[in-house]
């Protein structure tokens, strides 16, 4: 027969089990957000330099543009199609550098959140542990007065929660409007090298 004390032990080794996958879950969840959040950075970089390669390459191209058409005046037909380009070229160029503008204030709202955040739930967890009323100060070994202290805690939880208010509508707008003008410059881009080629194809 089998013995009861096995039965009364299966609930605590269960418990056990399920603490253990709880931790390990967490502990793998802390591990991918870590990545995700590098990986967030790596590709934040990435785009910046694409964006900046682009401005870049159409300025170059708007400079070929003028030196051609300074030594080949007058040849290129139709003119409208060569002013479309380079304006469109220019434009291009300055979206760019725009969306380089935008993005570092995305960056300064997510990570500003974050760290305040952070700083929130460090407070929150020293308020759960001074109102157990058994934390005595290091610099004179006396008792914190809880109410005095939760007094000026509860004034740096409002300050706290407006400025990741602030922040995170920094965050919302700068990612809006940073994705407005990424969209708007590649599509610049792609107009103004078709209307190259459409340029070439018709005079060469």
């Amino acid at each position: 027969m089998n013995d009861p004390s096995e039965f009364q032990e299966a609930p605590a080794k269960r418990d056990a089990r399920l603490k253990q996958a709880l931790s390990s879950a967490a502990n793998h969840a802390a591990d991918v957000n870590k990545l995700a959040l590098q990986s967030s950075v790596d590709i934040g970089k990435e785009k910046t330099q694409y964006f900046e390669k682009i401005s870049l390459g159409c300025g170059a191209t708007a400079a070929l543009i003028v030196s051609f058409v300074g030594a080949h005046a007058g040849s290129l037909r139709p003119k409208w199609m060569l002013r479309s380009a380079l304006v469109t070229l220019v434009l291009t160029m300055m979206f760019g550098f725009l969306r380089n503008w935008l993005f570092p204030w995305y960056l300064m709202g997510v990570w500003g959140r974050r760290d305040m955040k952070a700083k929130l739930d460090t407070a929150l967890a020293q308020r759960d542990l001074i109102q157990t009323g058994s934390v005595i100060l290091i610099e004179d070994g006396k008792l914190i007065e809880t109410d005095s202290w939760l007094q000026g805690f509860q004034k740096d939880h409002d300050d706290f929660k407006k400025k990741m208010g602030e922040l995170q509508r920094m965050e919302e707008r700068s990612f809006v409007w940073t994705r407005r003008v990424e969209f708007t410059t590649l599509g610049l881009a792609s107009v103004g090298m078709v209307l190259l080629v459409a340029l070439a194809w018709l005079n060469f």
